[in-house]
């Protein structure tokens, strides 16, 4: 676990606190569901929207501080549980569930354990961006986010990517511009697998889900559907669990 997701979480959370409220909306209307398990829920911020809109809302993350941070945030509107996603048991199914912001590109292929806990049928809506063979670095993302008195500086670029190994190193920085630790710079090297259409769709074949549509979360506000094969860094992955785990 690295910096900015265990001492550094408060950052991580400001840097990441856009507008979601349309998103929200549009994963309610996918999933139709009552109970949403978000696995890897960082600060939170996703499962307050979903309780929001009237879902019952569990959390699991292994950051005991992206824990206490989503504790906070949601009060008595859900339950939130420290818990490494490979390997979790709650005790209970789901009927959706949702992980967003390519928090699956931690993973390595086989490493996830929600089939377990949702109920047969469910919507697991996944956000995984996925690369061609060939492609080079992306150029990254920038930008500056703030809350209260604190103001940040984001880069976050994919240095290097390996298609052939399914590897993408990524690299963060953020620069804290005002505010009590106005001047700090925080960053950090990402490993993360790099996905292609192909890969991605062997993944699926192995698992107990099914690819139900694919939608590209570029288009802000549409989220329209595209085929299997597409790529891009913000792309919605519609899975429905088909088999008994």
């Amino acid at each position: 676990m690295t910096r900015l997701y265990e001492d550094d979480a408060d950052l991580y959370d400001i840097a990441f606190d856009w507008d979601i409220s349309a998103e929200a909306d549009w994963l309610v209307e996918r999933l139709q569901a009552t109970t949403v398990l978000e696995p890897g829920c960082g600060g939170g911020r996703m499962l307050e929207a979903l309780a929001d809109r009237g879902c019952q809302v569990v959390g699991i993350d292994r950051s005991p501080r992206m824990v206490e941070l989503s504790r906070r945030r949601l009060g008595t509107r859900g339950e939130v549980f420290e818990a490494d996603m490979t390997h979790f048991e709650l005790a209970r199914t789901f009927d959706g569930a949702v992980c967003p912001i390519n928090t699956l590109l931690h993973l390595n292929p086989g490493e996830h354990w929600m089939a377990r806990h949702l109920e047969r049928r469910a919507r697991y809506l996944v956000q995984v961006g996925l690369v061609e063979a060939g492609q080079e670095p992306f150029a990254g993302s920038h930008w500056e986010a703030s809350r209260g008195e604190t103001s940040l500086k984001v880069d976050w670029v994919d240095e290097e990517l390996d298609v052939v190994q399914g590897v993408s190193r990524q690299r963060s920085r953020i620069e804290v511009l005002t505010g009590p630790r106005a001047g700090e710079v925080v960053e950090e090297v990402h490993e993360m697998t790099a996905w292609t259409p192909a890969t991605w769709a062997e993944a699926i074949e192995a698992s107990p889900f099914d690819l139900v549509a694919t939608y590209d979360g570029g288009t802000k506000g549409e989220w329209p559907r595209v085929d299997a094969t597409a790529t891009g860094g913000l792309l919605w992955h519609e899975l429905a669990l088909v088999a008994n785990y």
